[in-house]
């Protein structure tokens, strides 16, 4: 029988919730995989949607996102903003044959050490299910690595700024901050940059 894939997971955490929760699990010596490497950013509202893309682009094999819960933000609604990139990211992997199940962004108190711990763990066992980036894709890495690569930069443009601008704009206008209309904002704004994505060479 094989060896369990250990996947490397990339995670970016709010320095006021969840990079505090994933300290006091530390100092209260909860076990969890050690596969996380850590960037702590003083909100998820700092992630910008290159970074997940990025990120696997350069050797990931998962992205986790973790801030406070939502309408805990110590930003205000910095919390909602990141669910409008996360959904351009979930959206920018999904027309590159990329796992939707490679990407999770979740919430954690600072107070939730347990709860950071039983995030982190099933994330990391429904990764290293999936193997190594490229693999459960069917993809070649390399080449997925690249057009990965060009996905990030092509999130820091100018049209996918106005996109996501507009997207945040509807979205507090609405006042629903659920997961599918949010990502159904974002398919709308950010149509045309997606839709470039898509005609990247394959």
């Amino acid at each position: 029988m094989s060896e369990t894939y250990s996947p490397k997971i990339l995670g970016f955490l709010c320095n006021w919730c969840c990079y505090t929760a994933a300290d006091s699990a530390g100092v209260g010596r909860y076990q969890y995989p050690p596969n996380l490497r850590v960037i702590r950013i003083m909100c998820t509202g700092r992630l910008d949607p290159s970074f997940p893309l990025e990120g696997l682009a350069t050797g990931a094999d998962a992205i986790f996102v973790g801030g406070c819960h939502p309408g805990e933000c110590h930003y205000q609604d910095g919390n909602y903003h990141a669910l409008v990139s996360a959904a351009l990211a979930h959206e920018a992997l999904a027309r590159l044959g990329v796992s939707r199940e490679r990407f999770l962004i979740d919430w954690a108190s600072a107070a939730e050490g347990p709860n950071f711990v039983k995030i982190i763990t099933r994330f990391t066992e429904q990764v290293a299910a999936l193997g190594p980036l490229g693999q459960s894709e069917g993809q070649d890495p390399v080449q997925l690595r690249a057009r990965l690569a060009q996905g990030a930069e092509l999130a820091r443009g100018r049209k996918v700024r106005l996109g996501l601008i507009n997207a945040s704009r509807e979205m507090f206008k609405s006042g629903d901050f659920t997961r599918p209309a949010i990502a159904e904002l974002v398919q709308a704004k950010c149509a045309k940059a997606l839709a470039e994505l898509t005609s990247q060479p394959q």
